[in-house]
């Protein structure tokens, strides 16, 4: 008698094949140094990679872009042309607050993943290019609108 209770109903063809995601708990670095423009985006590629949900990679994306936003306005109220004010410091502080809302929303899904025997992505690379593209763009922008 043939018994059809341990046949897989989820053929291992039926698994998507996706890259492996960074620890989110690396984040931090282009996240401090790139500031909440780069974590923002790294934050939502690993999030894709981990396959979270839609409602949490928007909920990321809008602590990303309140942290932005908040960084702009603190600039703007402490930037003084002749004095040498923490502006760096605000961007740091900005980008670990997006680490810590991206962390808390990853760490599940990451242990998860760790706990099936996944091996996570280098962060270098990604972490580099982040850190000079977006960090490069976003400091432009913070002295576009200093300026004006």
């Amino acid at each position: 008698m043939s018994d059809d209770l341990f046949t897989p109903t989820i053929a291992p063809a039926a698994y998507e094949t996706r890259r492996p995601p960074w620890r989110p708990q690396s984040l931090i670095f282009p996240a401090v140094f790139g500031g909440p423009a780069a974590a923002t985006v790294l934050a939502l590629v690993n999030g894709h990679r981990l396959g979270l949900p839609r409602r949490t990679n928007l909920a990321v994306l809008g602590v990303g872009l309140a942290a932005l936003a908040a960084r702009l306005v603190v600039t703007l109220t402490i930037f003084d042309n002749g004095a040498d004010r923490p502006v760096r410091l605000v961007g740091a502080l900005s980008g670990a607050l997006v680490w810590l809302a991206a962390s808390a929303a990853q760490k599940r899904r990451f242990r998860a993943y760790e706990l099936r025997g996944g091996e996570p992505a280098s962060l270098w690379l990604p972490g580099i290019g982040a850190v000079l593209l977006i960090g490069f763009a976003e400091a432009l922008l913070v002295m576009l609108v200093a300026a004006a």
